[in-house]
């Protein structure tokens, strides 16, 4: 079978895209061109790796698309995904989800099977000209004067310590609210609909090392972790006071490497007024001056402080450590590959609805091309294909090829 009706059966059959296609609600009037073939048109877009919907167009005319979901217009496509409910296509992305987790594709985590989710804001668009109602504002200095800038940032909830990180909810940030707001409104709603079990432990970067979101997660049954940095200066001064009246827990000593770890068990945070637990690593690294002239070798020092609540006391130290580690996994893992291979900054549909609607489509296809490749594909193969990106590659030019579908999703 081809890979593009590998592809087709896989998500067919495994994630059940016909009931997901049957979710889309359109609010658009007689329409000319079903909202589940224009949905398709960006789905099929973002799993072959097309920048602009002006691309998807001309496919959709007389290329890979046409025999498949028939002719698309860029307008067309503007004016549906603005037309297209976002909670009609965040419930078929809570179903993703829910399948993936029943199937047991969520199983063999490091972390003794507890489910990690991360979250990380990401900035997907900035224009000095383009705007719309729900962009976000702010002064930028440039030669010619300040100028207003117009930009939109989403927070995303990751799942991490897999074959790749899987995303399970996107949130817009809307004017005047910072990123934790923003993310405690995406947990609440993806606690919402998928169940409060559904993962356990949250870890994410030094600015959500707030007393408020470890107050609001442990709430609602997530263990909350972060970054500790000097936005919290109590809480790390009473962890550096106790670092230096106990001794590491691990200590590695080699040529190119020296690493201490603490994991300082009840540490005072007197503005949340309450014990944490703190993951406090030291390392020196034998490594290149970049910054020398003859390019010598020192020791650089490095250092990560994670802060926990102390309802993770029943995991080891190096879980736990560990944890704190897959903090950037969202960032070097999925955005920068998002951003690269899946065009997610593409400036493209700068609509109210439009656009948050394009970003989870891509975040979607994303996800379902990655289980479909290491899952499905890897999973068998004996001569395992090393990137994704090949994969990619074949899957297009195998629908190039096939250009009729063998499983109709659309009529």
């Amino acid at each position: 079978m081809s890979q593009i009706y590998n592809f087709e059966k896989y998500t067919s059959k495994v994630f059940k895209m016909g009931h997901f296609l049957s979710l889309l609600d359109d609010e658009r009037r007689k329409p000319g061109i079903n909202i589940k073939n224009i949905f398709l048109g960006c789905y099929y877009g973002s799993a072959f790796r097309i920048r602009a919907t002006s691309t998807i167009e001309d496919e959709t005319q007389d290329g890979v698309l046409h025999k498949r979901i028939g002719s698309i217009s860029d307008d067309t496509i503007g004016y549906g995904l603005d037309n297209l409910k976002v909670s009609s296509v965040q419930d078929g992305w809570y179903m993703i989800s829910k399948i993936a987790k029943r199937n047991g594709m969520l199983r063999g985590s490091p972390f003794h099977d507890h489910i990690v989710g991360v979250f990380d804001g990401i900035e997907t668009y900035k224009s000095y000209k383009r705007t719309c109602k729900r962009c976000l504002t702010r002064k930028i200095d440039t030669k010619e004067g300040k100028k207003v800038q117009y930009y939109h940032r989403e927070v995303v909830l990751t799942l991490v310590g897999y074959d790749f990180p899987i995303p399970i909810g996107l949130e817009m940030m809307r004017k005047g609210e910072d990123e934790v707001s923003c993310a405690l409104r995406l947990l609440k709603r993806v606690i919402k609909n998928l169940g409060v079990r559904f993962f356990d432990i949250a870890i994410c970067d030094a600015i959500y090392c707030t007393p408020r979101f470890f107050k609001e997660c442990e709430n609602l049954g997530v263990i909350p972790g972060a970054v500790l940095k000097n936005n919290q200066e109590d809480l790390l001064e009473s962890a550096k006071s106790q670092i230096k009246l106990t001794a590491p827990v691990i200590e590695k000593t080699s040529k190119v490497e020296k690493f201490k770890l603490w994991d300082l068990k009840e540490v005072y945070w007197y503005t949340a007024d309450k014990d944490v637990r703190v993951i406090w690593a030291e390392r020196e690294v034998w490594e290149i001056d970049e910054e020398s002239k003859d390019k010598s070798y020192h020791w650089a020092k490095r250092k990560k402080v994670f802060a926990f609540s102390k309802k993770i006391d029943h995991l080891p130290t190096d879980v736990v450590y560990s944890i704190g580690n897959h903090r950037w996994d969202i960032d070097a893992k999925a955005f920068m590959d998002m951003v690269k291979h899946w065009h997610l900054k593409h400036k493209t549909l700068h609509f109210d609805r439009a656009y948050e609607n394009m970003l989870s489509i891509r975040l979607i296809s994303y996800t379902l091309f990655m289980f479909f490749f290491f899952r499905h594909i890897n999973s068998r193969r004996k001569n395992k294909i090393e990137k994704y990106i090949t994969m990619a590659r074949m899957l297009y030019r195998s629908a190039c090829v096939h250009l009729e579908a063998k499983f109709i999703l659309v009529k």
